[in-house]
């Protein structure tokens, strides 16, 4: 993956590490490191070469993920009934530089240096009930690999805006950042690239990791970079503390805030096979870790979305008014996806802040200074015409209240 070695080398050169450091850690020349640091935005294309062997490498690449010193030719056979035509001298070859790729990838030690590591990962709590509605709860949780110091935060989503406020929310409670982070499959970590058969980090996430300056990295099975200590900690926290809460009705709010106070309570247990505390392991690490940028990473996903004639916008299943001025006109939507605070803008300028309603359907949420201005509005627009039409006779006149405005709204609303 260039754009992730790439990343790698920049993250190592912020952190004040020489060329020949950062060429030994990837494993790399040091002219290839100087190549990835001085890259420009547009890559070169490359000449493109084929071999017989190109379709099965994604095949060869899983048998020697899982055993590096497979027999080369059990492995020759196993291809040859897949239609391989090839001969062993460049299936040697490929295997080789792969072996040795992996084996470079296994050295990484399993017991990290303080600040250099945190792992990742969900555990999915079955359908609860949760602040009055039945919806899937969610655990993720943040390890730091050397102090085993957790963060836990519940929801009711694993979505890619979520996902990346957990993240942000664990930076501030650890008050720095780790070296890198190590996550599964997880589709909001990382994608599989089909034509290029390759796993490359989700751009959202590359964009959070480039913000706060750590790397992510993909574990593998059966290897020392596997995440062991998020996934032990997560059936320690299972047992411990979720089996006394799951019978419950859940509120949310206070679920996250018990899950912590529990964390600071059995953080001054001595780890079982270390001797030490967590708390105890996290003073250590806590001045290994990156410090906080000043402006937090925004997750909230923008949209665009139209205001109606009524000076209305759809969020979810409810409307919610905006200035009069703003008809027709699209204006930018985010939604913190924990707080579900939503915000509607007009370029740099915040148009309305608001609470999501999502008990309610087809509500109108008119604030009263909106309801006033539309009243203004329809009054300047249709009374020039009624002046210049010719007035009927007495027989023809139909006399109206202007009253009859504020009763469209109530009506309205009833309607809803």
């Amino acid at each position: 993956m260039l754009e992730l070695r790439m990343h790698e080398a920049k993250m190592m050169k912020q952190q004040g590490k020489k060329i020949w450091q950062i060429a030994e850690a990837l494993g790399k020349s040091e002219r290839t490191v100087h190549y990835y640091l001085s890259e420009p935005t547009r890559r070169r294309k490359k000449r493109e070469y084929t071999s017989k062997l190109d379709p099965f490498k994604p095949y060869i690449d899983t048998i020697l993920e899982d055993d590096p010193a497979f027999n080369r030719e059990v492995l020759l056979r196993n291809l040859r009934k897949q239609n391989y035509c090839g001969g062993i001298s460049i299936l040697r070859e490929y295997a080789a530089r792969k072996t040795a790729e992996i084996t470079r990838k296994a050295v990484i030690r399993f017991e990290t240096e303080p600040g250099y590591q945190g792992q990742v990962d969900w555990k999915l709590l079955g359908t609860q009930l949760v602040d009055g509605r039945q919806q899937k709860l969610y655990a993720f949780t943040m390890v730091l690999g050397y102090s085993r110091a957790p963060f836990v935060i519940h929801t009711t989503s694993m979505d890619q805006g979520t996902f990346l406020t957990c993240h942000v929310l664990a930076f501030q409670y650890f008050g720095g950042v780790p070296t890198e982070l190590l996550y599964d499959n997880m589709k909001t970590a990382f994608v599989y690239c089909r034509q290029e058969e390759k796993w490359k980090v989700n751009k959202h996430l590359l964009a959070l990791a480039s913000h706060y300056g750590f790397t992510p990295r993909r574990c593998r099975v059966r290897r020392p970079e596997t995440k062991g200590k998020v996934e032990r900690f997560i059936h320690f926290y299972e047992n411990n503390f979720w089996i006394e809460q799951k019978a419950r009705p859940v509120n949310l709010e206070e679920l996250n805030e018990a899950v912590l106070a529990w964390i600071e309570n059995i953080s001054g247990t001595p780890i079982g096979g270390v001797g030490e505390s967590r708390s105890v392991r996290f003073a250590q690490e806590k001045n290994y870790l990156t410090p906080l940028s000043q402006q937090p990473f925004d997750c909230r996903r923008p949209q665009q979305v139209k205001v109606s004639r009524e000076a209305l916008v759809r969020v979810r299943a409810n409307w919610y008014s905006v200035p009069p001025l703003y008809i027709g006109r699209e204006l930018t939507l985010r939604i913190d996806p924990l707080s579900l605070q939503a915000e509607l803008s007009d370029g740099g300028k915040v148009v309305r802040s608001f609470q999501l309603d999502l008990e309610q359907k087809n509500r109108r949420y008119y604030l009263p200074e909106h309801r006033r201005a539309l009243r203004e509005l329809w009054r300047r627009q249709f009374e020039p015409k009624r002046r210049k039409r010719k007035l009927p006779s007495a027989a023809e006149v139909s006399v109206r209240s202007p009253d009859q405005y504020e009763r469209l709204f109530e009506l309205q609303e009833a309607a809803s």
